[in-house]
This record gives structure tokens, sequence and C-alpha cells, in this order.
């Protein structure tokens, strides 16, 4: 186990089942895409608890934090969904169905729009659906493995919306990731205001011996007067 996946390990994580709560501590963007039919809005129902609202909310130690799950709306048939859709984006599942080959060989050309469009940093998941329906399978773990190894793509999970395998652990696997993604950064950018505040008062403090050394020497070397 990598550094990495030990501290997602070690990140609490809870759903929240009261919808209500408006306070969050973190906001992040999760856009899911893929070809009509992959299952993409049957994902964000399961983990809406069938409620159809695009916010689910979790604790992560004692933060609220609230993802804010995007779909296409069937609007991929038309390629509509551009730089609106993937702006200020996290995270991105690339979908696609396990038993429809084309729906993976368009994975490709999904992930060329979210590296045109997106963030360069924002988080990619590969998402096969429908891992229920085993015996009518097209497209092997291997070869999805594969893709994802030659693409740079860290995270690979097989769903099914209808029993629910993996659906929440491949989002609240995003949450952490997110969340400690966030972290970091901010803890980097402490380190670096420290190292530099650090570097300053070095610095003055050099000045203020040298500016000393000098207003000494200038004394030294001050003329004394006449008897």
């Amino acid at each position: 186990m990598n550094t990495n996946e030990e501290k997602l390990k070690n990140i609490s994580y809870s759903g929240i089942k009261d919808k209500n709560i408006a306070h969050q501590d973190f906001l992040y963007k999760l856009i899911i895409i893929g070809d009509t039919g992959v299952g993409k809005s049957c994902l964000l129902a399961r983990i809406m608890d069938n409620d159809f609202k695009i916010e689910h909310q979790v604790t992560i130690g004692d933060k609220i934090v609230k993802l804010q799950i995007w779909d296409t709306a069937g609007q991929e048939s038309f390629r509509s969904i551009t730089r609106i859709f993937y702006r200020g984006a996290h995270c991105v599942f690339l979908t696609y169905d396990i038993t429809r080959e084309e729906t993976f060989n368009n994975v490709g050309d999904w992930l060329k729009e979210v590296k045109q469009h997106a963030n360069p940093d924002i988080l990619i998941y590969l998402i096969g659906n429908f891992c229920d329906l085993e015996d009518d399978r097209e497209i092997s773990r291997e070869k999805a493995i594969e893709f994802c190894r030659e693409n740079g793509i860290e995270k690979f999970f097989e769903t099914s919306a209808k029993t629910g395998d993996h659906v929440e652990e491949v989002f609240s696997l995003a949450a952490r990731e997110l969340y400690l993604q966030q972290k970091e950064q901010a803890d980097e950018e402490q380190r670096e205001q420290e190292e530099k505040a650090k570097e300053l008062a070095q610095k003055q403090r050099q000045e203020k011996v040298k500016l000393k050394a000098t207003t000494t020497k200038e004394k030294q070397e001050k003329p004394k007067g006449c008897c």
C-alpha cells in the first residue's frame, strides 16, 4: 500500500442522512460523463437515495464535505457539454457499460474532452457500470486496467447502480481524495509561507548585524578632536 492510499484509509468518512444541512466546510464539483445509456443518472440516483438531488453530503473527520454532482442529462449525443460543464470540476467519472463494447471504445474521446476543457489537475476515475450483468460482459477488467495504465488514470472501479456494488465506495473515495488533495495543498502553502517568513526574519537579522557593524566601524574611524 503506498503512502497516499494509507492516508486515504486513515480518513474517517460517513454519509449524512439529513439532506437539509446548509453548512459545508468543503464543496467539490464532480461530473459524470460517458455515452448515452451507460447508467450515469442511475449512479447519481443510487448515491442520492433515489431522490435525484445533485448534492451528496458526507462528513470527513469533523468536516462536512459536499459533493456537487453533475451528469450530462442526455446532452452527450449532441456534444454540447463543453466549457460550462467542465468549468471548476474537481473530479470526473469516465463511465462506460461493461456489456457494450462501443461505450468503452468511446471513453478515449471523452478523455480528450476532459483534457481539453477541464483543469489539468482534475481527478479522473474510470467507471465500468452494470457489473451485475457478468454473463453479458464484453469488456474485461484487464482491458480497462490497461486503458488506465496507458492514460495515466489511477482509479478504476466496476459498479452496479442496480445492486449498489461499489457505488458508495467510489463516491466515498473521491470525497476523501479531494479533501486530502486540498489539505496537502494548503499544508504545502503554509510551509512555503513559514519558510518565506523565516528567510525574511533571517535577512532582517543579517541587515541589523551589518548595520551595527557599520556604525561601530564609523565610530572607530571618526577623527578625534584637538586637545
